[in-house]
C-alpha cells in the first residue's frame, strides 16, 4: 500500500512515521531543504534560527510526544523544565512583570504576587476546566469523519459527561462564552490574558472561547521543554523515524498538481529543485495525506476555486538574531512584551546549547502578529519600505526586553508574511491556524476524496506543535482503520536511511 504525504510539517511527519511503522510504503514530499515548515529550524551564518514556532510542550506523562517516543522508539533531544522553573515572563504596561513558572502551585503564587487574591478564582476555574479537557482530548474524533468516529465521540462524550455531570452546564456554557467572562475586572490581568491567548489561540480573551482558553493557558503544566538545537529537532527526529521504518522523505520536491480519476486521487505531479531544478515527476499512490492549509490543498486540485485564508487570520513578522551572552539579562527563556506598541513574543536559546551557535552567543527569535492584507499588492519598493519600518519597530520592542540589543546584535534577519509564503508555500504567509473563537471553526481531516486526508493546524486538533502532532496521530489511526490494519503489530526499524 503506497502512501504519499505532501508536506514535511510535524503533523505530516507524525502521520508518515506511524504509517511507515505499520508497514505501508510511505513517501513524504517537501519542497524545502529541511523539515518542519513553520516549526522548522534553519541555518544562517553558523546559527540555527527557529523559523516560526518556538514554544514546546507535550512531554508530560500522557503527552503526545511521550507517546510518540514510546510508539516509534525515538528520542526527542529536549531539556525538560523542572517544577518551579520560570518558563515565561510577561511585561505589562505599568512596568510589572508576570512570571509563569512550571507547576500550578508555583504559578498561582506568582499570579498572586502581581495581581493579588482577585485572580485566584480565575486560576481555580482554569485548572478545573483544563484537567477535565485533558481527559477527553487525546484522540478526540471531532468533528467526526465517519460513523465509527461519530460512535466513538458519542461513547466517549457520554462517559465524560457522566463523570463531570455536576459541572456539565458550566462546561457547555464555556463552549459559547469567552475566556474573558471568567476574568476579574483587573486591567493588568486582562492585558496579560490577551497577550497570552493571542500567541496560543490567535484571538484575545474577549474572543477565545473559554474551554479552549483554559487549555491554551495550561502550557506551563503540560510537560514544557527546551528543544536542544531548536524547534526543528522535533520534525528532524520524526523524519528520521520515517526512514528507520522504510519510508523516505524527499526534499526539494514540490507538489504541483493532484491528478483525479473516478472520484479518487491517483497521482501527484512533482516539480524538482536543486540539481534537477524544473524537472517533473509523477508519483502514483493509493493514499494521499496533505499537510497543507485548505487553500493550498485546493490549489493542487484541477478546476477547484482557491480558498482564501480567513479574514481574521494572521501573519507574523519575525526577527531572527544572535547576540552576546553578556547582553541577556537573567530571566526566563521566553519573554513577552505586552506594553505599548507591538505585542512581541521573544524566545531565547538555552544557555550552553552548542547546537544553536558558538559559545558565548545566544540565538533568539522575536515575533509579532501582522494582518495579511497589509502585505498584499505591494510594489517592490513599498514592500521594502514596509519591511524596514516593521523591522525598526520590532527592534525597539526587543530593546525593551533586552537593553543594549540594538548596539550588540551580531546577526539580524527580518521575515514577513511574504517570507513565509516563499519558504513554506503557505498562501499569503498565513500562520497559526484559525482563531479559536468557537469550537466549530476548524474542520476535520476528511476531504471530498475518500483516499485524500488533511493534517496540520487547520484541522482539529490544531494550534500548537503538540496539537498538530495529535492530529497526525488521528489521521494515521483513520487510515489504518480504513485499511483494516489497526490491529497489526508494528514492524521493527529497518536499516537507517531513506532520506535524501
Amino acid at each position: 500500500m503506497r502512501v504519499v504525504v505532501i508536506g514535511a510539517g510535524v503533523g505530516g511527519l507524525t502521520t508518515a512515521a506511524l504509517l511507515a511503522q505499520a508497514g505501508l510504503e510511505v513517501t513524504v514530499l517537501e519542497h524545502h531543504t529541511y523539515p518542519g515548515g513553520s516549526a522548522g529550524t534553519f541555518w544562517h551564518r553558523g546559527f540555527r534560527f527557529d523559523a516560526g514556532a518556538t514554544l514546546l510542550a507535550g512531554f508530560d506523562e500522557e503527552g503526545v510526544f511521550t507517546r510518540l517516543e514510546q510508539r516509534l522508539g525515538v528520542h526527542f533531544p529536549v531539556r525538560r523544565l523542572a517544577p518551579g522553573e520560570a518558563l515565561m515572563e510577561v511585561w505589562l504596561p505599568d512596568g510589572g512583570v508576570v512570571v509563569r513558572p512550571v507547576g500550578r502551585a508555583s504559578e498561582l503564587e506568582a499570579q498572586r504576587a502581581v495581581f493579588g487574591q482577585v485572580v485566584e478564582g480565575f486560576w481555580r476555574w482554569q485548572e478545573k476546566r483544563a484537567l477535565a479537557l485533558w481527559k477527553l482530548a487525546p484522540g478526540l474524533p471531532f468533528p467526526p469523519v465517519d460513523r465509527k468516529e461519530l460512535s466513538s465521540l458519542a461513547q466517549r462524550g457520554l462517559s465524560w459527561a457522566l463523570a463531570h455531570r455536576a459541572d456539565l452546564l458550566g462546561l457547555l456554557a464555556d463552549l459559547l462564552r469567552p475566556t474573558l467572562a471568567h476574568a476579574p475586572a483587573h486591567g493588568g490581568f486582562r492585558r496579560f490574558l490577551d497577550a497570552q491567548l493571542l500567541i496560543a489561540s490567535q484571538a484575545d480573551a474577549g474572543r477565545t472561547y473559554a474551554l479552549f482558553g483554559a487549555a491554551a493557558l495550561d502550557l506551563p503544566h503540560r510537560g514544557p521543554v527546551m528543544p536542544l538545537g531548536g524547534m526543528g529537532v522535533i520534525a528532524e527526529t520524526l523524519a528520521q523515524a520515517v526512514g528507520r521504518y522504510g519510508g523516505r522523505v524527499l526534499y526539494r520536491h514540490r507538489a504541483e498538481r493532484l491528478h483525479v480519476r473516478n472520484g479518487r486521487v491517483e497521482a501527484v505531479e512533482v516539480v524538482l529543485g536543486g540539481r534537477r531544478r524544473g524537472e517533473r515527476e509523477r508519483l502514483e499512490a493509493d493514499l494521499f495525506v496533505a499537510n497543507l492549509t485548505p487553500g493550498d490543498l485546493m490549489a493542487l486540485l484541477p478546476g477547484a476555486a482557491r480558498q482564501a485564508p480567513p479574514a481574521d487570520g494572521w501573519g507574523a513578522f519575525m526577527l531572527h538574531a544572535a547576540i552576546p551572552e553578556a547582553v541577556v539579562p537573567p530571566g526566563a527563556l521566553y519573554r513577552q512584551w505586552a506594553g505599548e506598541g507591538e505585542w512581541v513574543f521573544l524566545s531565547l536559546s538555552d544557555p550552553g546549547d552548542a547546537l544553536r551557535g558558538p559559545p558565548g552567543v545566544r540565538v533568539l527569535s522575536a515575533s509579532a502578529h501582522t494582518r495579511l492584507a497589509e502585505w498584499r499588492g505591494l510594489s517592490k519598493e513599498d514592500y521594502r519600505l514596509r519591511k524596514r519600518a516593521w523591522q525598526e519597530r520590532m527592534v525597539r520592542q526587543v530593546e525593551q526586553l533586552l537593553p543594549g540589543f540594538r548596539e550588540s546584535v551580531l546577526c539580524l534577519l527580518g521575515a514577513t508574511p511574504r517570507t513565509y509564503h516563499f519558504y513554506t508555500r503557505r498562501q499569503d504567509g498565513w500562520v497559526g491556524g484559525y482563531p479559536q473563537v468557537h469550537p466549530f471553526r476548524t474542520s476535520s481531516p476528511k476531504t471530498p476524496f475518500p483516499n485524500l486526508w488533511r493534517v496540520g493546524e487547520s484541522i482539529f486538533p490544531g494550534q500548537s506543535v503538540p496539537a498538530v502532532a495529535m492530529g497526525g496521530e488521528r489521521v494515521a489511526a483513520l487510515v489504518l482503520h480504513r485499511l483494516g490494519l489497526a490491529q497489526l503489530e508494528a514492524r521493527q526499524p529497518s536499516t537507517p536511511g531513506g532520506n535524501r
